[in-house]
């Protein structure tokens, strides 16, 4: 999985790999063993930036224990002398000015670096945990510390990959400083518009503090200097990445690097992490979850381990990042998920994240410092049953696609301090450390839909129904846990008056499924069961059947096309029947030529190859969903049927695989407690208005006439049979 010269991108990737010999990074004849940190700064694809360094730390194709601190010491050493040879030689043969060059964007994927096979490619294990962000480091030491043998396998390295690299904030409740849970309750009926699973919020407020106080014990959460306090503005000059110093302040507190703590907890309780190993599948034998079968991509080689219980915690997804650091999330779990006949549930409702129109897919405008920074406290934002926590609003947003953005100001900073500091700290209580989110400034994103495809936090993902607290999807043995794969419906179809909530409550669904999977193994007896042969190879053909293939389709083809389907804000932003029907036309369309006829040349490209068809079904489902929920709720809204429809969808969308393999639509009803009260009007059930069409038609003058600014008319546009239902 090195880069061959003459698979090479062009002149620039061989004059890059030229350049990283004569900096002394040793190069072999015809495959370069060099880590992809030193590969990607050299070609100046993140050049001196920080975010970058911390996502690619885990990636050293040396050993797992230390080879994160010696990549970042070796890389900040060589950097400069390396970028400045390949640039010497045309490296970056593009002819920019220096301000620009790191908004250059990044259309595919550099390979992995090859390694040799693995000695050992057959494993057993009491606990496998699948994926080792927050979700996963929890249920994999609270197995161990019930006694079990666990193997924790992680598609790159823990603490690096999915999203737990990437929190700037963590929140809980603290039963002595804020309301009561009664009002907790009420308060998230209304801000999550009815929609959210109040024993899933009930149990994150009681277990939220303990979980809080584990991340800090295990030196996830600690306190250093910002990057726009350091002293003579050596770090920060403005917020714009081309004028700071984000490689700089990285390097000056590795100490505090909160992304290598994850491994470092699983290796203290005695986990093993199997590295670099993406999951093909869950095996089931006897009528329970008994393992699975892997892939060591860096070397193309297939892996089985067996296991007495699983838990699955693989992350959330989307088709292809665009300015949010999420490249490795691609919806495994829900694939796995489904395949087994799991129900799937929450696709309809989007992200929240925004990037830029003047810089698009470029982490470093939206992220800032920020994710080599502070973990912030937050939370207890509730004073009272007003309810005055923030919440986002779609005003405006349907403008960025329909009517052109504003000009770039290079200059507008996005200030984020203190949001969401708790009443009591704001209340002049200083020994509550809920201080909020206090990160360096960085620039204004003005365009939603930073990752498209994904789905909003903990909404979506395997489905274990209303009653279960535990992530167990009625499989014997198997549990699922974390965002976009456990489907627990926290937070509703919002985000606003849930900052930092989701590192929190992963974090305890994590630990629930770590020791629900440790008690079913002592409470069931269960032996250690060989994996089925059949099974095993019938995954193991699938899995390896895009090297054998004679022509197909490139993955990353394929993904760019599936990504040029979903991304416009038509099906992210402001949908319709007519553009939802004709994405899932285009998906369909694009599934039936590429779907089981990709092809690969190495290990890199076999995980490419999977991933692209689970974010195929993902979006299959994704598109569904939003034909299906004919209303607007939350960040799903539908130009045509612009006002929440109460009578006719308070409940939940699923998809099953059918028996003849076909995708089977369901519906679960909300239980009658989330509803709230249903005599009330439509405004005294959500004071806050949302929609263009909800502002028209029951808003203020003022806000009428601020409209106006956006669709140049002071009338509901669109229709729709619930526009009547709107007016009530």
């Amino acid at each position: 999985m090195g880069i061959k010269g003459k698979e090479a991108d062009g002149q620039t990737r061989n004059d890059a790999i030229r350049a990283l010999a004569e900096s002394g990074v040793q190069v072999e004849p015809g495959i370069s063993h060099v880590s992809r940190r030193d590969f990607l700064k050299v070609v100046g694809a993140f050049a001196g930036t920080a975010a970058a360094a911390g996502a690619l730390g885990g990636c050293s194709p040396a050993a797992n224990t230390g080879a994160a601190a010696a990549s970042d010491d070796a890389a900040g050493k060589a950097t400069g002398g390396a970028t400045e040879v390949a640039e010497r030689k045309g490296a970056v043969a593009l002819d920019i000015d220096e301000a620009n060059k790191t908004y250059l964007p990044l259309n595919t994927e550099y390979a992995t670096p090859v390694m040799p096979a693995p000695e050992q490619t057959a494993y057993t294990c009491d606990v496998l945990v699948i994926g080792g962000g927050l979700a996963g480091t929890n249920a994999a030491v609270a197995a161990a510390q019930a006694g079990k043998n666990v193997i924790l396998v992680d598609k790159s390295y823990p603490g690096y990959s999915g999203l737990s690299a990437w929190p700037s904030c963590t929140a809980y409740w603290d039963p002595d400083k804020d309301i009561d849970l009664e009002t907790w309750r009420d308060y998230h009926k209304v801000k999550s518009v009815y929609f959210s699973d109040l024993d899933w919020e009930e149990l994150w407020a009681r277990e939220s503090k303990g979980a809080f106080d584990r991340l800090k014990e295990w030196g996830w959460i600690e306190e250093h200097d910002r990057a726009v306090d350091a002293e003579g503005g050596a770090y920060y000059q403005d917020g714009l990445v081309f004028h700071d110093d984000r490689w700089g302040y990285h390097q000056a507190n590795l100490a505090h690097d909160r992304h290598r703590v994850l491994a470092k907890i699983l290796e203290d309780n005695g986990v093993t992490i199997l590295d670099h190993v993406m999951i093909a599948d869950v095996i089931e034998a006897d009528g329970r979850a008994a393992g699975a079968v892997g892939l060591h991509y860096r070397s193309s080689t297939p892996l089985t381990i067996a296991a007495k219980a699983v838990c699955m915690c693989t992350g959330s997804g989307c088709v292809k990042p665009a300015g949010y650091p999420l490249g490795g999330d691609t919806f495994d779990g829900l694939w796995m998920g489904y395949q087994h006949g799991l129900p799937i549930t929450g696709m309809e409702f989007e992200d929240f994240h925004q990037t830029s129109s003047y810089a698009p897919g470029n982490i470093q405008v939206n992220c800032g410092f920020q994710y080599s920074e502070n973990i912030w406290p937050t939370g207890g934002t509730v004073a009272s049953a007003e309810f005055k926590a923030p919440e986002l609003i779609f005003e405006g947003r349907e403008a960025t696609y329909e009517y052109g953005f504003y000009r770039g100001d290079w200059s507008k900073v996005e200030i984020t301090e203190a949001a969401s500091q708790s009443v009591a700290h704001a209340g002049g209580d200083e020994s509550d450390p809920r201080i909020g989110k206090w990160t360096s400034p960085s620039p204004v994103g003005d365009c939603f839909g930073a990752a498209p495809g994904m789905p909003m936090h903990c909404i979506a993902g395997v489905w274990c129904g209303v009653d279960d607290k535990e992530g167990f999807t009625g499989i014997p043995g198997l549990w699922v846990a974390g965002d976009g794969t456990h489907a627990a419906n926290m937070s509703g179809p919002n985000y606003g008056h849930e900052r930092g909530s989701m590192s929190s409550f992963v974090s305890i669904v994590g630990d629930i499924v770590g020791n629900a999977a440790a008690k079913y193994i002592d409470d069931e007896g269960v032996a250690e069961t060989a994996l089925p042969a059949d099974q095993v190879q019938e995954v193991t053909d699938r899995m390896m059947a895009p090297q054998t293939r004679e022509r197909g389709y490139e993955p990353m083809w394929v993904r760019n096309v599936l990504f040029g389907i979903i991304a416009p804000g038509w099906i992210t932003v402001a949908k319709s029947e007519d553009s939802l029907s004709s994405a899932l036309s285009d998906v369909k369309r694009l599934q039936g030529i590429a779907s089981g006829n990709m092809i690969a040349e190495n290990g890199h490209d076999l995980r490419l190859c999977m991933e692209v068809e689970h974010q195929l079904l993902a979006m299959e489902m994704k598109l569904k969903a939003g034909l299906a929920r004919k209303e607007s709720r939350g960040l799903h809204y539908r130009t045509d049927y612009p006002f929440k429809d109460d009578a006719n969808f308070l409940h939940f969308i699923t998809y099953t695989k059918g028996e003849d393999g076909a995708m089977v639509e369901g519906q679960v009803e909300e239980p009658d407690e989330w509803k709230g009260d249903l005599s009330l009007s439509y405004t005294e059930r959500y004071p806050v208005l949302v929609t263009p069409e909800e502002m028209l038609t029951y808003g203020t003058e003022e806000q009428k006439k601020n409209l106006t600014h956006y669709n140049g008319v002071e009338t509901v546009v669109g229709g729709g049979q619930n526009e009547d239902y709107g007016k009530k």
